[in-house]
């Protein structure tokens, strides 16, 4: 197993850890994932790049997640034959922002990827991400190469074949944008991650929202950034609809904790009509009372 696996792969001695805690913070991005009281930093006013970089600077800013030297892999949801107007897909000037960051804290490579419901060559072109993404220095990835991975402790989604880059990714950074969706009710952070499967299928010809939790229980990102400029309010996930102009990035490492907190205010839901929320709390993933969230608007 290479270095990059074994550590990805959360073969660590953590003392004081039971057997469910354990298992349940398997997988990369362990960064902060202990927290009892996690933060998350609302950026508001500005253009989505502006956003972006206030939103991660006040995670403690991209040096804190990538190093001289690393590879990252910046996952937006780009599954849309949409515009950035319509809101189905991750704004362009928020991975603009991104990619800049990254590189400016050393990164040797920068890749953006999305496996995509529409076919990828047309939703890479119309959201704008290709174009903002090659201009701002990154490699714009086919979702192309999978590798099958076991999800032991899983009782459903036992194994995936998971996006090639993202399994050998020093740093992975998750771009979801803030929208309802038909099956899963919003698709927020945790729900982006159906993006890095090959067959997402299987999510929905079983148990969904278990499936969801399950994946971010074995791939875990080291830093979430949320797209609420533009938010998808009705005919989710693709739209048109509804658009809400919110005009706000939110950054943070717990990705259940984004999710209960922009399930509340991003897309006026109850966080208990939200099952992938629930069963990744009780997997120890992250923190679901929004009371025990420092949100720290910027």
């Amino acid at each position: 197993m290479e270095r990059r696996e074994f550590i990805r792969n959360g073969v660590l001695t953590i003392a004081g850890l039971g057997v469910s805690t354990f298992l349940g913070r398997q997988g990369s991005g362990l960064l902060d994932a202990a927290e009892s009281s996690p933060e998350i930093f609302v950026a508001k006013g500005g253009s989505p790049e502006e956003l972006t970089n206030r939103a991660v600077i006040g995670a403690g800013g991209m040096g804190r997640f990538v190093k001289a030297g690393n590879k990252v892999v910046i996952k937006p949801n780009i599954a849309w034959n949409r515009t950035p107007e319509q809101g189905a897909n991750t704004h362009p000037g928020v991975v603009t922002a991104l990619i800049k960051m990254c590189r400016k804290a050393g990164a040797s490579e920068v890749i953006v990827i999305d496996n995509t419901c529409n076919p990828w060559n047309v939703t890479y072109v119309t959201s704008g991400i290709k174009e903002a993404a090659e201009k701002a220095g990154a490699v714009v990835r086919a979702p192309l190469k999978f590798r099958k991975i076991s999800i032991e402790w899983a009782s459903v989604l036992k194994e995936a074949e998971v996006l090639e880059d993202i399994l050998d990714a020093d740093v992975f950074i998750n771009v979801p944008v803030a929208k309802v969706h038909g099956g899963a009710k919003v698709t927020i952070a945790m729900k982006n991650l159906m993006g890095i499967v090959k067959d997402r299928g299987f999510f929905h010809r079983n148990d969904l929202h278990r499936c969801i939790a399950e994946i971010n229980s074995r791939v875990r990102p080291h830093l979430t950034v949320v797209d609420a400029t533009r938010v998808l309010m009705t005919r989710g996930p693709q739209g048109p609809g509804v658009v809400n102009e919110l005009g706000i990035v939110a950054a943070g490492t717990d990705f259940v904790a984004i999710d209960a907190f922009g399930t509340r205010e991003f897309l006026q839901k109850n966080i208990s009509d939200i099952p992938h929320i629930a069963i990744a709390s009780e997997m120890k993933l992250g923190i679901s009372d929004t009371s025990k969230v420092k949100v720290k608007n910027l």
